[in-house]
């Protein structure tokens, strides 16, 4: 995972970047992970579908 900010808001707007490290892509997967909801783009959805719960 990054060590960069995982979520910001914008105007009520609740924003959320892919978790996979280096990855600056809008997180439009989510998935149920050990802290709640982790969020992963397009490309790097499969670290979501294979990470332990």
């Amino acid at each position: 995972m990054s060590d960069d900010i995982k979520s910001r808001t914008s105007k009520g707007i609740y924003i959320h970047y892919c978790l996979h490290k280096g990855c600056k892509n809008w997180g439009a997967y989510g998935f149920k992970g050990r802290f709640g909801t982790e969020w992963f783009c397009f490309e790097h959805k499969d670290d979501g579908l294979n990470m332990p719960k």
